[in-house]
């Protein structure tokens, strides 16, 4: 009898002992995965989306590895089409200009900042878009080119203002970048539902230079009479 509780309390021991090995090999598989995936998440989010922290918008500190392209709305293509100015004369001109700033509202109506502004590099250069509220829930898309993290240029990328105090109620601008080329097309225009009326102001392209500065490229139309309607109405970005 005795022998056998014996026995008993062997194997009782012995089982415990098994489980309590298989308990603790598991627990250190389970650690290590968990430490593997930990630092496979810090090495690919410090090459994915590293965070930026802007001290001003003069300059930037840390070189991280910039936020992809693809991430970033650079504006309807369309603007760099062959006859897409010519295309807006005529009646179907308001509606498709309509559209087409409807589609830039929607893509920027949730465009934040936050602590990691939309930030890409393009060369050696690198480009942020920033969103900067104005009066109420107003707001216009800026974009800043840098050098060695320095800012050395700007340009209002995208602006709508819908309660001028007199007709033409409206005023309208739109940019887009072609990333590979550094080329920046713009039109700006005032424009009333009223009668459906569009006032073009400006059509032209722009060129990112080597050392970050915004040059004028080509100017494919201006009206003047406009431009000085622009400046009436505080429009022009400073």
């Amino acid at each position: 009898m005795k022998k056998t509780i014996l026995l008993l309390t062997i194997l009782l021991l012995t089982i415990l002992l098994l489980t309590i090995l298989l308990l603790t090999i598991l627990l250190l598989i389970s650690c290590k995965e968990e430490t593997t995936k930990s630092k496979s998440n810090e090495i690919q989010n410090a090459l994915i989306n590293e965070k930026v922290h802007i001290v001003n918008s003069d300059s930037l500190i840390s070189k991280p590895v910039l936020k992809s392209e693809e991430n970033i709305f650079f504006g309807d293509s369309i603007l760099a089409k062959k006859n897409y100015f010519e295309n807006l004369n005529g009646n179907k001109g308001y509606q498709r200009l309509k559209n087409q700033n409807d589609s830039y509202q929607s893509k920027y109506s949730n465009f934040g900042n936050n602590v990691t502004p939309e930030i890409i590099s393009i060369g050696h250069l690198k480009l942020k878009f920033e969103k900067q509220f104005l009066e109420g829930k107003k707001y216009r898309i800026i974009l800043y080119t840098f050098l060695d993290d320095k800012k050395k240029d700007s340009l209002e990328f995208y602006r709508n203002v819908s309660d001028l105090k007199n007709e033409p109620s409206n005023y309208t601008s739109l940019s887009y970048l072609n990333f590979k080329d550094k080329k920046i097309w713009q039109i700006k225009y005032f424009s009333s539902p009223i009668d459906n009326y569009v006032g073009f102001i400006l059509y032209n392209k722009n060129t990112i230079k080597e050392n970050g500065k915004i040059e004028i490229d080509s100017i494919y139309y201006l009206d003047e009479s406009l431009d000085v309607e622009m400046e009436k109405n505080k429009l022009y970005f400073n």
